[in-house]
């Protein structure tokens, strides 16, 4: 059995602007390190990476976005050692040469939703798969290199595969038996930075600008869709990420941080809930997908605020159940469209929804067990992941639509 320290350590890591463009980037610098590259290159990504990658905003490149972009930065100036941090090192000049570069990237696009790279030159190739930093194998033209037992990818493999055989209930035996919380101190330090930043700037949407009340429910969407609105403009700040994504780090984290904050509660018990509400967002996006036609940052991270808030309150885990079953109820059908500037929207939807959930809950609204709805909320999010993977053929028709985009 794992605990509730080492599931969340493996599943959070800083990222700097969107984690899909970053891992096409690393892919690109590991590539780099094999061989001096001069000429065509084949680029193959997957049909959800596509989706996520085509139109948000590379850091420190003023608004530019795109695959091939995104992959030509990392050949110029790409670090392997700053892992999803790759664009911290951009450049002008580099903006410069990559836009001619893009000319000489051939992308092709394959249907699945898993994490799929793979890059080759004249006998070298790079592969990444399942998890957005993990180099698969490296091929050159006299041997090849697997780094698919990569101790790091390796144990995250092992214990996510774990953590999916477990029942729901599990989570809460994990948090109450928990004492080492400290690590959650540079999740938040490193979110409400990004908020900061996202409510001093002019960031992507501004949501956050917009939400000015005193009241706890505003200065929650505020600060979860100001980090996001940062994060999409792709400041040169990173997001601490949660299960592969900058977004569901910061909508699975601030929302519970800004009410603890609010409604005074101590620090152990807000890290508890914060805990909670991390593994709870892990173990829905265990079902349902690290790539999806369902938007993570709005459910599987409201399912996370709904069940934290309302654990934070009652410490009755039906009551924090009842608050998840209530999430999944209300959006368990946003879909998820790739990621842009206004992926911040859908942040405020999760906020917002986890929040009023956790409401309902306290209130001892009753729960039926109608719809995708079980009385074992394990079964309603099992349900969900068929859900889920039925919605394939809405993936790849919004997938059809923007690849009639890619330039």
């Amino acid at each position: 059995m794992y605990t509730a320290k080492e599931i969340l350590i493996s599943q959070i890591k800083p990222a700097l602007g969107c984690t899909e463009p970053a891992a096409i980037a690393l892919n690109a610098a590991y590539l780099k390190d094999l061989t001096d590259v001069d000429g065509k290159i084949n680029l193959t990504i997957n049909t959800n990476l596509l989706k996520n990658a085509m139109y948000v905003p590379i850091p420190n490149t003023g608004r530019r976005f795109g695959v091939k972009f995104a992959f030509a930065l990392g050949l110029l100036c790409g670090n392997k050692e700053n892992g999803l941090n790759v664009f911290e090192t951009v450049t002008e000049e580099c903006i410069k040469k990559a836009a001619e570069m893009e000319k000489n990237i051939n992308l092709e696009i394959v249907k699945g939703s898993e994490i799929f790279i793979k890059s080759s030159y004249k006998g070298y190739e790079v592969l990444t798969k399942t998890f957005h930093d993990n180099i698969e194998n490296i091929k050159t033209p006299k041997k090849e290199i697997k780094l698919v037992n990569r101790q790091e990818s390796a144990d995250t493999g092992v214990i996510e595969k774990w953590l999916k055989n477990q029942d729901f209930e599990v989570l809460y035996d994990l948090v109450e038996k928990e004492d080492d919380f400290s690590f959650i101190e540079d999740v938040i330090n490193m979110n409400m930075k990004l908020s900061k930043i996202g409510l001093e700037e002019d960031c992507a949407l501004n949501i956050g600008k917009s939400f000015t009340g005193n009241d706890v429910k505003s200065k929650i969407i505020s600060y979860a869709t100001s980090a996001s609105d940062a994060r999409m403009e792709g400041v040169n700040f990173p997001a601490m990420s949660l299960v592969g994504s900058g977004n569901h780090g910061i909508s699975a984290t601030l929302p519970v941080w800004i009410y603890a904050s609010e409604k005074g509660f101590s620090k152990h018990e807000t890290f508890r809930a914060l805990a909670l509400s991390m593994l709870i967002t892990v173990y829905v996006k265990l079902f349902i997908g690290r790539l999806s036609a369902i938007c993570g940052a709005a459910f599987a991270s409201g399912c996370g605020v709904a069940g934290a808030i309302s654990y934070l309150e009652s410490k009755n885990r039906n009551i924090s159940k009842n608050a998840v079953s209530y999430l999944i109820q209300t959006i368990n059908g946003v879909i998820c469209d790739g990621a842009k500037m206004g992926c911040s929207l859908k942040v405020m939807l999760g906020a917002q929804s986890g929040y009023e959930a956790a409401v309902f809950a306290l209130e001892n609204k009753p729960v039926f067990s109608d719809g995708i709805l079980e009385e074992n909320i394990t079964n309603s999010i099992k349900n969900l992941k068929n859900v889920s993977d039925a919605m394939s053929g809405v993936d790849d028709a919004i997938v059809d639509v923007m690849r009639n985009k890619v330039i």
